[in-house]
């Protein structure tokens, strides 16, 4: 039963680089762009039978993951002045934040013009999702727990395995939020019933997983079938952002993997001549031995999960694993 109490809503301009925990939750981000970024390579690297280039290349990733994430922090101190506008509210529902600052919604949308006319998908991703989370919507039933910092001024709400969002409180209010966000938990058994629903990290982890091994076939495809390695590796990243972010990228890896399917019959049947005393006519799966067969049977087998999971998301029956964090846990 609603506890029906009015709405706490709340702005702040709460500050950047020399709060520890906001410092905190960017190293955590910027070693999961790492992370990510090396499991693609890998992913392509191993795929292409080139994994000697792997640790140069972890390395050359390390430098540059270094140095943008010494950019993030100038930028916070110099572009935002170390300070960040975002409204709070505390509903009988959930939790709304909102980011009020002109600085980040202007670079955000200059992101996505700038990758639009650039035709670059990855500067325009980054402007996409910082667009989308210039409001995010958590329901108390995906709460697990909270965590207090007083020192900051800070309340950060978790679910069963990561920080969904923190809340940053003035000084006046901090006491006031916190008694709000103790009451809402403890009422209807929130954080038990919370904690006590299973955490989707080891299926989504699983999941990753499997996504990779689908994918490695594909990238072999380029010896075969002459298939550009951009093909198989748009396939990995929507095949993963299916997974983890949002369920209609399903829709991207559909006709890829139909273009892919049409590539490969069309290269594997168009003739070719070979002259040496005569001229032999041939076909390209006359020539294939038995370790390419079973490479293509693994492409296939592997296009047929992605494409499993892509339906499966596209029609509301695999929700990804951020997007729960969203609706919240029973939703």
């Amino acid at each position: 039963m609603p506890n029906n109490n009015p709405d706490l809503s709340w702005e702040i301009h709460f500050p950047l680089v020399t709060n520890p925990l906001v410092l905190k939750a960017w190293f955590k981000a910027m070693g999961a762009t790492y992370l990510i970024a090396m499991l693609i390579m890998a992913a392509i690297f191993i795929g292409t039978g080139e994994p000697e280039a792997l640790p140069m290349l972890a390395v050359g990733f390390a430098l540059a993951i270094t140095g943008l994430t010494l950019l993030g922090l100038l930028i916070m101190l110099l572009l935002f002045g170390n300070r960040f506008h975002a409204r709070f509210t505390l509903t009988d529902k959930g939790i709304v934040y909102e980011s009020l600052d002109s600085r980040a919604r202007t670079l955000a949308r200059m992101a996505v013009v700038a990758g639009a006319l650039g035709a670059s998908p990855r500067t325009a991703g980054a402007g996409l999702l910082a667009v989308s989370n210039e409001r995010i919507d958590l329901a108390w039933s995906g709460v697990c727990e909270a965590r207090y910092h007083p020192k900051q001024r800070t309340i950060v709400i978790r679910n069963q395995w990561r920080d969904l969002l923190q809340l940053y409180c003035s000084e006046e209010n901090y006491e006031v939020v916190k008694r709000r966000v103790e009451s809402r938990l403890a009422s209807q058994n929130t954080t038990a019933s919370a904690a006590a629903s299973r955490s989707p990290l080891p299926e989504a982890l699983l999941a990753t997983a499997l996504v990779v091994a689908a994918c490695l076939p594909l990238f072999a495809m380029n010896d075969i079938t002459g298939l550009d390695i951009f093909v198989p590796l748009l396939i990995l990243l929507f095949s993963l952002a299916t997974v983890w972010l949002i369920p209609l990228f399903g829709w991207v890896v559909l006709p890829l993997e139909g273009y892919v399917l049409l590539h490969i019959g069309v290269a594997l049947v168009k003739s070719s001549e070979l002259k040496l005393v005569t001229t032999y006519r041939f076909r390209k799966y006359e020539l294939l031995d038995a370790g390419e067969w079973i490479l293509l049977v693994l492409a296939v087998a592997g296009m047929t999960y992605l494409a499993l999971i892509s339906w499966r998301a596209v029609h509301g029956r695999l929700v990804p694993v951020l997007f729960r964090d969203r609706v919240g846990a029973g939703q």
